[in-house]
């Protein structure tokens, strides 16, 4: 442990590398939006620095093509009139007919254009790893019915064409019509025919793009400004079991290979006396945070202000009027849970008619007494995978271990890989000889990542010569590094771990606390590089 604490600027400058990618776009651009500064004209957009992924949530929502075709329609005949200024029928009558017809294809076809534009717009501007998880999908659905979200967009991009072109056709025909009547049945026929061509040419498409959009939209926004950890291994190994552990995410746990079918992102809030006790990890406190907290504190960084800011506001007005104050070292320690859940909270009217203020005690710690009483707290994520196999070098991935190498490689995190050497992950999916070989194979990728090997299931057993097998694995690392000049550990080290009996889970909550910690200060380091 002390050699591995010793070892974090090696570990940090790969984390720093990995995030260098995607924050030296908005460096680029504002270099260049001085450089137009005072050229209006020329000026472009600029974008800004992404706090998180979300963008797939920003695409817009498509309400099916018979909704657009009949409010269409509706806005249409609201907004069209006669105009009486015009005495000669036939001119009105053809007049009325043309402007129907133009308004018609132009509600029609302006969310089609606002929908291919939008996705040409995220895209350019997605971060790597939405980009390869929009990627993903889409293969995902082209093995299913050869469709992608290119000949998709394509497709709907040539409806539009087709609809003004046909648009144009009627307009010429109701203004060179002989008379009224002969005008107003080319307007009646052109509305019927555009309605057919629009469902014929764009429902199916249209239909498609909606189904993938919502796949698109339920993954999980990972925020770029808080460290993470990744839960990496072969499938059944107990990776969903850990998040439910040691974070507020709530995976599906089962007994079956990759009931993990996605990205599942929990939180933990991580307490630290002093930056330098992040630097060193040296963690005070954790506290695991409810649904309500990850919306209020999202809800801070936009900018609203919530109740519990105005809460410590109060809280902090008190303080400063009270010779008593609140002590702070009694309202939340680092290793006293039970007196933490029993400490007042918020600071609510007396009732009294006086106006006075008193303490309301409740269960849980609240983030607002936290920051009260640590100098440092920070918001991190723990992330579970899919299962990974391990495959030879002509066998190609699937979509789901994709997602998990994408995690890996775009997103700034640290790795936590677990392990099931009991021999209960079962041959078919991945043995226990199978599963040290993708451990080796995915720490040669990453080699200076911040990292913990987790034996999983350990109530379970081990399989003879499972444990000496990664020692060994280990310990050829070790000496790998030790030739490039990279800081080693003295000691191979690894947490053996039982969810069910409880043996292992603080130890291993200290070391993720540990990595967050690390991978905190890359992130800070990254921050103050974007400021200069």
């Amino acid at each position: 442990k002390n050699t591995q604490k010793a070892s974090i600027p090696s570990s940090t400058a790969t984390a720093a590398s990995t995030t260098a990618t995607m924050d030296s776009k908005p460096s680029t651009s504002s270099t260049n939006k001085n450089k137009s500064k005072g050229n209006n004209k020329n000026k472009t957009k600029q974008q800004k620095p992404q706090s998180n992924t979300g963008r797939l949530r920003q695409l817009p929502p498509l309400q099916p093509a018979t909704e657009i075709l009949s409010r269409a329609q509706r806005q249409t005949y609201q907004s069209i009139k006669d105009d009486l200024k015009i005495a000669n029928a036939r001119r009105r009558t053809q007049k009325r007919g043309a402007q129907t017809i133009d308004m018609l294809c132009q509600k029609l076809c302006a969310p089609l254009k606002e929908t291919v534009k939008t996705y040409e717009r995220e895209f350019k501007y997605m971060h790597p790893f939405e980009k390869v998880v929009m990627e993903l999908t889409i293969r995902a659905r082209q093995k299913r019915d050869g469709l992608t979200l290119s000949k998709l967009l394509d497709d709907v991009h040539q409806g539009r064409k087709e609809l003004l072109s046909l648009s144009k056709d009627w307009i010429y025909k109701i203004k060179n019509a002989a008379s009224a009547r002969e005008s107003f049945d080319y307007t009646e026929e052109a509305k019927e025919v555009l309605a057919n061509v629009f469902i014929d040419l764009i429902q199916e498409s249209w239909t498609g793009i909606a189904e993938l959009q919502k796949s698109l939209r339920n993954v999980p926004i990972v925020r770029l400004d808080c460290p993470a950890v990744v839960l990496v291994g072969a499938p059944n190994v107990g990776k969903s079991s850990i998040v439910r552990a040691i974070s507020s995410g709530t995976p599906e746990v089962n007994n079956y290979p990759f009931t993990t079918r996605g990205m599942t992102l929990g939180h933990v809030q991580v307490f630290w006396e002093s930056e330098e006790d992040v630097a060193v990890g040296n963690v005070a406190g954790v506290s695991i945070p409810s649904e309500k907290d990850l919306v209020q504190e999202k809800l801070e960084r936009r900018g609203v202000k919530t109740r519990r800011m105005r809460e410590e506001e109060t809280l902090e007005k008190f303080a400063k009027e009270n010779d008593d104050g609140v002590d702070d070292e009694a309202v939340v320690t680092a290793d006293d849970s039970v007196a933490a859940n029993e400490v007042v909270t918020s600071v609510v009217d007396a009732g009294d008619g006086t106006g006075n203020l008193e303490i309301e005690a409740t269960n849980t710690i609240e983030p607002t007494i936290s920051k009260r009483s640590f100098a440092v707290s920070q918001l991190c994520q723990i992330m579970d995978s899919p299962g990974l196999l391990h495959r030879d070098n002509t066998d190609v991935r699937n979509e789901m271990e994709e997602l998990t190498l994408a995690a890996m490689s775009h997103l700034p995190t640290a790795v936590m890989y677990v392990m099931d050497l009991s021999g209960g992950a079962g041959d078919k999916c991945s043995s226990v000889e199978d599963q040290l070989i993708l451990r080796r194979e995915v720490r040669a990728r990453f080699p200076r990542r911040p990292w913990i090997d987790v034996i999983s299931k350990y109530d379970l057993g081990v399989v003879d010569g499972a444990r000496e097998r990664l020692i060994e694995i280990m310990e050829a690392e070790r000496l790998e590094k030790a030739k490039k000049g990279f800081d080693v550990d003295e000691e191979n080290y690894f947490i053996e771990l039982s969810i069910k009996e409880g043996q292992g889970v603080e130890e291993l909550r200290q070391e993720v606390m540990r990595m967050l910690g690390e991978v905190r200060v890359v992130l800070d380091a990254m921050a103050k590089m974007d400021d200069r």
